[in-house]
């Protein structure tokens, strides 16, 4: 991406699902793929999933090639963020003069531009409230002679949805360490975190194949659900992950991602 003014998120008006906003990203367009080049773009757990199996490729395999982990340092929490090509810091999945090679299964923030979710959960209201904003970039033609969507319209158009539900119970984690004043996570812990979130074809083998106790301690259903389904094999992990770390123990942790977030 050239250099130049930086982008930035416009705050100025929250949107909801009834307002509206003009944008298109076509190739006709002189910016098409500019945004796909100096990233810092984080991977959320159920972008890896879709990601990994569109490759055909196992979790641990595609976080090994394709991602850089760190701990966030207001989160105390792994992070991973997919790693771009040099020498340009080139997206590994942007084909030059093509586009995007794995579209269908592109990233939520990538389908989410030129949007940034915002979501908010508190003890004192149920689920998770959402709001948007637009994120302006200085070379992006897209808002020029764009076509007028809704915020519902846009979301359902680019399959965000599914993300939005599975991002929110990740973000059940971060509620979680706050609300049980865990400041840092020790090594071990670190590790059971980017296990049953972000590597969970491991969390597969360590949980339903491997010598693991608490598997006996769950519904049958439950099991014969996330042995078969690998979505809600992610959600439960999440779960897994909030209950081990967060609130003193893992039984119980079945619930799926189509179930109430509280």
């Amino acid at each position: 991406m050239p250099n130049g003014p930086e982008p930035y998120i416009d705050d100025s008006k929250a949107l909801q699902d009834d307002d509206t906003f003009c944008f298109s990203c076509t190739p006709e367009k002189s910016c098409f793929t500019r945004c796909c080049y100096d990233l810092n773009l984080v991977l959320m757990p159920y972008d890896i999933l879709r990601i990994k199996n569109r490759l055909g490729m196992t979790s641990s395999e595609f976080l090994k090639k394709y991602t850089s982990v760190h701990v966030g340092f207001g989160s105390g929490l792994p992070v991973v963020m997919l790693k771009m090509e040099d020498p340009y810091l080139k997206c590994p999945f942007l084909e030059e003069n093509k586009g995007c090679t794995i579209y269908e299964d592109r990233p939520g923030a990538c389908r989410t531009y030129p949007l940034a979710r915002m979501a908010r959960r508190s003890t004192e209201i149920e689920g998770v409230e959402e709001f948007y904003y637009i994120v302006r970039e200085p070379d992006c033609r897209g808002f020029k002679d764009g076509k007028e969507w809704t915020i519902r319209e846009w979301k359902e158009n680019e399959g965000v949805v599914k993300y939005n539900e599975m991002n929110d119970i990740f973000g059940e984690l971060y509620q979680a360490k706050q609300e049980a004043g865990i400041e840092h996570l020790t090594a071990d812990q670190i590790d059971i975190f980017y296990m049953g979130c972000y590597d969970i074809d491991s969390f597969r083998i360590n949980f339903l194949e491997g010598p693991n106790l608490e598997r006996y301690m769950e519904d049958e259903e439950i099991i014969e659900r996330i042995s078969s389904d690998e979505e809600e094999l992610l959600a439960y992990a999440m779960r897994w992950v909030k209950k081990k770390l967060f609130s003193g123990g893992c039984l119980g942790c079945s619930v799926s991602a189509a179930q109430d977030q509280n």
